[in-house]
């Protein structure tokens, strides 16, 4: 079995097989990113050794050729929520992290509707996201509201079947490597995983 994959429609697995998913780990997929020399650690994360997001990027899988145009658009590998549930209430604040498998370059405000069930009293809540630069990387980026309203037992969700692309909202999503808005940054969240998150009582 292969360590790692270069296909061009890229998922979380395609990204070497000994680093981990879990959040708390220095050496996690999320900061793996597709590099014109292989899959390589992103720079300024822990595992580099040092916060220089400026120096250069450690390479873990080395690949002949231009790997960063193998890999075509830079293709959405996992999502999470950073922001824990919500107590019910108004004015609330969500924020997400979508994780791409190379550098993107976001320009302007795209947006992020996660699906909120309604199952609280009354109806027509909605959680529409904004993408913010503040806790953003060359290839994890955020989106986040601080006017949100839920109810009670409302289930929030993001990715899987329900979910909405990633909007534009007048902006772009470009691809770091090639430069400039040329190639367009995938925006398919349906085949993630769905994150759930149920608001508690106020």
């Amino acid at each position: 079995m292969p360590l790692w994959g270069k296909a061009a429609a890229g998922t979380q697995t395609q990204k070497p097989k000994w680093l981990s998913t879990d959040e708390n780990s220095d050496y996690k997929k999320q900061d793996c990113v597709g590099m014109p020399g292989g899959w390589a650690m992103r720079a300024g994360t822990a595992s580099s050794g040092c916060g220089n997001t400026s120096a250069t990027p450690e390479v873990l899988a080395a690949m002949k050729g231009n790997f960063g145009t193998t890999l075509a658009a830079p293709s959405i590998t996992s999502a999470r929520f950073v922001t824990s549930a919500l107590a019910a209430g108004s004015s609330k604040t969500v924020t997400v992290e979508v994780t791409w498998d190379e550098r993107v370059t976001i320009a302007g405000s795209p947006q992020i509707t996660l699906v909120n069930n309604n199952a609280g009293s009354g109806s027509g809540r909605t959680c529409v996201l904004t993408y913010t630069a503040t806790g953003s990387t060359a290839n994890r980026k955020r989106f986040t509201a601080t006017n949100i309203t839920v109810a009670e037992d409302d289930v929030t969700t993001l990715g899987g079947g329900s979910q909405a692309d990633i909007a534009l909202n007048s902006g772009t999503l470009s691809d770091t490597t090639v430069g400039g808005t040329t190639t367009a940054a995938l925006r398919v969240l349906t085949a993630l995983s769905a994150q759930t998150q149920t608001t508690t009582a106020a």
